[in-house]
């Protein structure tokens, strides 16, 4: 078999689960249920948010926050963040970062 599956966790309870932590990218995935947020963060390379079910509202830098269904959002290396479910279901949404974050921060130093 020359393709390696990932599998990751279907839930509607809170998940944070690295899948892929590879040099060429980080794949986590996660599921807030409504209420929930990640603690505020700054990005740490590149980041493309891929929301597969639910709303992400997502505020970046002193922005307003924005909400996102169904899309992928590229988020710059640097930028804080606050991601929350605002909404009245939970929202599932995969984190790519490309390169890994350590092989990011060796490139740029």
């Amino acid at each position: 078999m020359i393709e390696k599956p990932f599998p990751y966790t279907e839930s509607d309870e809170k998940v944070v689960e690295r899948i892929i932590d590879a040099d060429v990218a980080m794949i986590n995935h996660v599921v807030l249920p409504v209420g929930e947020r990640l603690p505020e963060h700054f990005s740490d390379s590149n980041v493309f948010l891929t929301i597969v079910r639910g709303t992400l509202s997502m505020q970046l830098g002193d922005q307003e926050p924005h909400r996102y269904t169904k899309s992928v959002v590229q988020v710059p290396f640097h930028t804080k963040m606050n991601i929350t479910n605002g909404a009245d279901e939970p929202v599932e949404f995969f984190i790519v970062k490309a390169p890994h974050p350590r092989v990011y921060k060796e490139e740029t130093q």
